[in-house]
């Protein structure tokens, strides 16, 4: 695009054009008005003469005809008054010469006047025109001067040179303005081909075929050059009536602020561009609103935050994050501030968050941004949960802990810090300065004595521009002694730690006395000690330990390696797989360090029991016990218990045996009395019935005690298996209850039940099952009095059962709970029947049996509970294997 400059400059150069040519033409009008102004002069009264002449020689013929013929009277009369005698005016002759001649005297004398008019007005143009001469030739001098004065070079092509042949003296252009960067340095001379041989051969031909189309069809153009120095020259030709002009511009230095604008320009709209798309992905919520408040754009985070399909169909609906309470203090606050800030909560994507909102006033409107803080607001609270949480703890600990603030003015202190110094609270409330504090304990005798007490004070006040944590002893006049940490707080100011160490210290010296006591301990043990360090060597040893190995003390001195000590030991154990595993143990060359124990039975008969002990250092603890003492005895007792239970089988065996034989002769007791009592053979009196059925009972009771005996015998010879099924506890609860209903009516004690109907099955035993929960009831009949309560209840857990039976009864003495559950342990009072005490026992088998255990809760003169826990599927041992009773749990009321 040209310039506004260069435009005014084409206008102006083509009205100067226009005034030079219509000056030329008025200039060579004037001269030739000028050179043929008497010929004109004639031309004029020339049209005039001739009517005259005309006139004259009409009149001279009338007069000749007129004389020929008669005279007239009329005509001697004329000639008369024109000054002709008479007698002349008589002759034809005459009268007709004189008449031509007044024609050609009148004829001249109105030429000469005429003539005089058109010389007058002659004169009067030529002034008139000499004036306008004038003045066109200033504005023409005017012109010049001001396209001379003009930064451009303008060629002007004139209609002849128009016509002329290229490359002629003819066809060279005239050349106004600014041409001293364009002419020849040699010559000082300037013509349109040396224009075109300071230019670029290819922005020469487009400049010269721009030209001759220019002078020969009038075609404009526009377009940029370059010479071969480097510079840019601007040309525009356009016709200017019957001119050709060309106007040629040097824009070097326009073209460079050109593209350095445009550049600029660019960067702008770049960064613009830039800008409003990272605006528009910015993870926060922007806006930006008009003079009357109405959204005018959004940005993606914005449309989400408010559901919108996109900012424009946020824009478009006015969908506003921001309540109307928030809009409304936004509004106020930005009545007489360019600014506004608020903390407030808005819905985004259908969460309540909290937001940090700015809004700026702008020249058009207003822009803001909402900024989720919802982390930054649960930070803010965990930290102030964490600072109180920290002072709460603070003020637990011990240790005494004050903060001092940048202004060295007490901000925190705990219940320590009080205590230690003894200083009022309520004068640490009112957060005293730290040099006021330390006046305050010198005051009351409770820091140590100073000789320059304020350089010591200023010594202690230049902790809050240190760096390093300072670390003090102070000793008190009251003999306390308080260790002083001090270091920068991480929020400014200063963080006191005081220790009481007087106690630690006490320790230390206890815990001296107490190492030497140790070593002197160590030193008379019975057992032999060794101590190895990390690297192999014996650290520590004491006499029980030379004494086993019969080492000399002077050789342990210098701390031996393992090795040299094994060398030592050598004679008195041969066994180089004992030595190897000490070696192992020691250097840790095994890779493992794991506690050891083992015997080694020495050539000479001695017994040494051995333990390895890592220790947490990396050193290894090595014991040696003499046992060959314990060990003859150890083994006498084996033998001794092997004859035990030789005895306690042969016990068993004769038991069974005995049971066995006793079966027959009770089951004919039995089978002879009932006889007797159904009176098959007789009727009997009452005496009699009373004393068949005591017998039927005892009967009946003996013959449960073998079978008892039996079931024991065959669980201890490991014989005993189990018959599983699912097996429905509802049932057993029942069952049970059934067969206590008649002894509990005889005794007169109430049963309860306590089961779920929907309790379910477990894999038991269910003869087994059956057989533990009358063993319990039976157990708790033979303990309870009349008005008394026995509870029958089952409970489901996630993997285990419980079975248990609970009386109020007289309760087990705590003496007697740790072998109620050993066979033929029976324990009852002064008034009641002891038992042959296996119920308890077989309860016991039975449930083990099934991979349960049993619990006893009792109390005396409260009652009695026993819990069967049983899982849910039986884990019974396998068949031959004699498993070791689990352990009962027994709890005493």
């Amino acid at each position: 695009m040209r310039p506004l400059a260069l435009e005014g400059a084409v206008r102006k150069a083509e009205g100067v054009v226009r005034v030079l040519k219509a000056a030329e033409s008025r200039k060579e009008g004037v001269f030739r008005r000028r050179l043929g102004l008497v010929p004109a002069l004639g031309a004029a009264a020339l049209p005039l003469a001739l009517p005259l002449g005309a006139a004259f020689a009409a009149s001279a013929a009338a007069a000749q005809e007129a004389l020929q013929q008669p005279s007239t009277p009329g005509l001697m009369d004329q000639l008369a008054v024109l000054g002709l005698p008479a007698e002349a005016a008589a002759e034809p002759a005459v009268a007709t010469s004189f008449a031509i001649a007044a024609g050609l005297a009148f004829a001249g004398l109105l030429a000469a006047i005429t003539g005089l008019r058109a010389s007058r007005a002659a004169r009067r143009v030529a002034l008139e025109r000499e004036t306008s001469l004038a003045a066109l030739e200033a504005r023409l001098d005017a012109a010049e001067s001001i396209l001379a004065a003009e930064p451009d070079a303008v060629f002007i092509w004139t209609p002849e040179s128009l016509r002329a042949a290229p490359g002629t003296f003819q066809a060279r252009p005239r050349i106004v303005g600014s041409t001293a960067t364009l002419v020849d340095p040699s010559s000082g001379d300037l013509d349109f081909n040396y224009l075109l041989t300071r230019l670029e051969p290819e922005n020469a031909g487009r400049l010269n075929t721009a030209v001759q189309r220019l002078r020969t069809r009038g075609a404009r153009f526009s377009l940029h050059v370059q010479s071969t120095d480097g510079r840019t020259f601007e040309a525009e030709g356009r016709p200017a009536g019957a001119l050709a002009v060309l106007w040629l511009r040097d824009v070097t230095g326009e073209r460079a602020e050109v593209s350095r604008l445009k550049e600029r320009l660019r960067q702008a709209e770049y960064s613009r561009s830039r800008f409003e798309e990272h605006l528009m992905q910015a993870p926060f919520a922007a806006w930006r609103r008009d003079e009357r408040g109405d959204l005018v754009w959004v940005n993606a985070a914005y449309a989400r935050a408010v559901d919108a399909a996109s900012p424009e169909d946020a824009v478009t609906r006015g969908l506003e994050l921001l309540g109307e309470e928030t809009l409304s203090s936004l509004r106020r606050a930005l009545f007489d501030r360019s600014r506004a800030r608020e903390r407030s909560h808005a819905i985004m994507a259908g969460e309540r968050r909290s937001l940090d909102i700015v809004e700026q006033r702008l020249s058009d409107g207003i822009a803001g941004i909402a900024v989720d803080v919802s982390a930054l607001d649960e930070a803010e609270a965990e930290l102030r949960r964490h600072i109180e949480s920290h002072a709460a703890t603070l003020d637990r600990v011990t240790t005494a802990v004050a903060i001092c603030g940048p202004d060295k003015r007490l901000t925190f202190r705990n219940r320590a810090y009080e205590t230690l110094w003894g200083l009022d609270p309520q004068w640490l409330d009112g957060g005293p300065s730290d040099s006021e504090i330390l006046d305050e304990l010198r005051a009351r005798r409770r820091l140590p004595e100073q000789a320059n007490f304020q350089a010591w004070k200023q010594g202690r006040l230049e902790i809050y521009t240190s760096t390093e944590p300072v670390e003090e002893f102070w000793h008190l006049p009251d003999g306390r002694t308080v260790k002083l940490l001090a270091q920068a707080h991480p929020f400014g100011g200063v963080i006191y730690l005081y220790e009481n160490v007087t106690e630690r210290l006490n320790l230390e010296s206890s815990y001296n006395t107490l190492a030497r006591v140790q070593r002197e301990t160590i030193d008379h043990l019975y057992e032999g000690v060794a101590v190895f360090g990390s690297d192999g060597c014996l650290k520590l040893f004491n006499p029980a330990f030379l004494n086993i190995w019969a080492l000399d003390e002077e050789k342990l001195e210098g701390q031996p390696h393992v090795n040299e000590l094994i060398a030592l030991c050598r004679p008195l154990m041969s066994d180089e797989r004992e030595w190897e595993a000490l070696r192992n143990g020691v250097t840790g060359m095994s890779g493992m360090r794991t506690p050891q124990t083992g015997r080694l039975d020495r050539p000479d008969g001695t017994v040494v029991d051995y333990a390895m002990v890592p220790l947490p250092d990396g050193a290894t603890l090595m014991t040696y016990v003499d046992v060959t003492d314990s060990t003859r005895m150890e083994q006498a007792l084996r033998d001794r218990n092997d004859a035990l239970e030789t005895a306690d089988r042969l016990k068993s065996e004769f038991i069974s045996h005995v049971s066995y034989q006793l079966r027959t002769p009770l089951t004919n007791i039995l089978g002879f009395g009932e006889i007797l009592e159904t009176e098959m053979f007789g009727p009997l009196n009452p005496r009699q019935h009373e004393y068949m059925q005591g017998i039927l009972e005892s009967s009946e009771t003996l013959i449960d005690v073998v079978n008892d005996i039996l079931d024991l015998a065959v669980i201890e010879a490991g014989a005993m298996t189990l018959d599983l099924s699912d097996v429905e506890l509802s049932e057993v609860i029942y069952a049970a209850e059934e067969f206590a209903q008649r002894p509990a009516q005889k005794n007169k004690v109430t049963l309860k039940v306590e089961c779920p109907k929907d309790i379910g099955t477990v894999r038991a035993d269910e003869k087994r099952i059956k057989q533990i929960m009358i063993n319990l009831l039976s157990n708790s009949l033979a303990f309870t009095s009349p008005g008394d309560g026995i509870v029958i209840g089952a409970a489901r857990h996630e993997n285990s059962v419980e079975l248990y039976v609970e009386d109020t009864g007289v309760g087990i003495k705590p003496e007697f709970q740790g072998n109620v559950f050993d066979r033929f342990e029976a324990h009852g009072g002064s008034d009641r029947r002891r038992g042959a005490g296996l119920g308890l026992s077989l309860v016991r088998s039975f449930v083990e049996l099934h991979g349960g255990w049993v619990t006893l809760e009792s109390a005396p003169d409260v009652g009695t509970r026993v819990t069967c826990h049983l899982p849910v599927r039986a884990a019974p041992p396998a068949a031959g294997v004699t498993s070791a009773p689990a352990p009962t749990r027994v709890e005493a009321g």
